[in-house]
């Protein structure tokens, strides 16, 4: 295929998508526009980064794509940074800049990502209270004093609790605020974010749960000291940092009179409303599904550059994404279904919590804190929907000790 390709966006998902284009032979003539002044890096990471356990150079996605086939004779992107796509006009095909270029294209990918879901309390002209979703902003954390200096992290999901960790290893006295009794409570059941709760109590970060701002208190000077919680108690900060969830970048494509919900609307193949559109990432919306683990923003990127690519792709599917993740050396794992009305096998001991779930000698659910071995093998039997009657008596122990007992029944 042959054309110009014009990428609005360069986060993660327009960097997977460049990856998986540098597979495939194609003659598209490909332009990536960001915001940032940093393109296609590794947000993941940025906890890492934070506590300085990696280094911003860690964080490149492009200088480890794979190299092209040989049929591929495409020039390299022209990759544009520090700047916006304004206006888009899907009649003629232009795309128009903040600084006024006018970019043509034949095709046009949303990659607009998302942006930090706050909650509704004004922090306008307050010091101290900053995000955490960029390069940008890690790199203003790290410049900050941390000794003697206390610091609130409003959300208990992963990116919260990875940047309270950051903020901990900088020498932040870090608290954890999250409106849900539960940290992490979209992956794990309640005693499973207990058991993460207390490994990371024991790593230094504390916790409020079940609550949310009200309202923030500040000096004279205008800079945060404290914040006034619903149940009406309050924490004292210096820094109040934004770690929540996210909300889909869809202003620019709304604007352009595309079809959007939550999200920017797409179908099997990625297409938007307009022919010639394609979305994917944090700012698509599948079905009633938006986008925020890697995996399936991966399938995404693989199915549209083939598709770009003048191939005729399987279409994306959704699928149960298990989630692997270790916060402050804490393994935790997730895959399938939570049905409390089914068979359970728990395991719970030693900062380790296991939770196996049972239906019709079928393994349907997983979750591991502490200890993420065997996590893998518990997906494929959830996905294959294997009889697991034979080695259930050794089936919280691993995929080893199964197969030794299930070699010993043979026998």
């Amino acid at each position: 295929m042959s054309g110009r390709l014009l990428i609005v966006g360069a986060g993660m998902a327009a960097a997977y998508l460049l990856q998986e284009l540098a597979k495939r032979p194609h003659r598209l003539q490909v332009t990536v526009v960001g915001e940032e002044a940093e393109a296609c890096y590794n947000r993941v990471l940025l906890s890492n980064v934070l506590s300085g356990e990696n280094s911003e150079t860690d964080l490149d996605m492009l200088a480890t794509a794979p190299a092209s086939d040989d049929g591929n004779v495409a020039a390299a992107p022209r990759i544009i940074t520090g700047r916006r796509i304004t206006h888009i006009d899907s009649k003629l095909g232009v795309a128009t800049t903040d600084d006024g270029e006018r970019l043509a294209y034949d095709a046009l990918v949303f990659a607009t990502g998302a942006n930090v879901a706050r909650p509704p309390v004004d922090c306008t002209g307050v010091g101290g209270v900053r995000e955490f979703r960029t390069v940008a902003d890690t790199r203003e954390l790290r410049a900050l004093e941390a000794t003697g200096r206390s610091a609130v992290v409003v959300g208990g999901g992963l990116l919260g609790l990875e940047a309270a960790h950051g903020l901990n290893a900088l020498g932040f006295h870090t608290r954890v605020l999250h409106r849900n009794p539960v940290i992490m409570n979209r992956q794990l059941d309640a005693e499973g974010g207990r058991q993460l709760q207390r490994d990371l109590e024991e790593r230094g970060l504390h916790f409020k749960l079940g609550a949310q701002i009200a309202a923030l208190d500040t000096d004279t000077e205008g800079h945060i000291r404290g914040i006034q919680l619903d149940d009406g108690s309050s924490l004292a900060c210096d820094l109040l940092l934004f770690a929540t969830g996210i909300t889909p970048n869809i202003a620019l494509a709304q604007a352009s009179g595309l079809a959007t919900e939550r999200g920017i609307l797409v179908d099997e193949h990625l297409r938007c409303s307009e022919p010639g559109i394609y979305a994917l990432g944090e700012c698509s919306q599948f079905g009633d599904t938006c986008f925020g683990l890697v995996a399936p923003i991966r399938e995404q990127a693989a199915v549209l550059a083939a598709q770009l690519g003048g191939e005729s792709p399987a279409p994306f599917r959704l699928q149960d994404y298990p989630t692997q993740l270790k916060i402050s050396g804490v393994e935790i794992y997730r895959a399938g279904e939570l049905d409390d009305a089914s068979e359970q096998i728990l395991v719970h001991g030693s900062g380790v919590y296991r939770r196996l779930v049972i239906r019709n000698d079928r393994l349907i659910g997983a979750v591991l804190v502490g200890d993420k071995r065997g996590g893998t093998w518990y997906s494929d039997l959830i996905s294959q929907g294997r009889d697991i009657s034979s080695i259930r008596s050794s089936l919280a122990f691993g995929r080893e000790e199964s197969a030794s007992q299930s070699a010993a029944v043979a026998a």
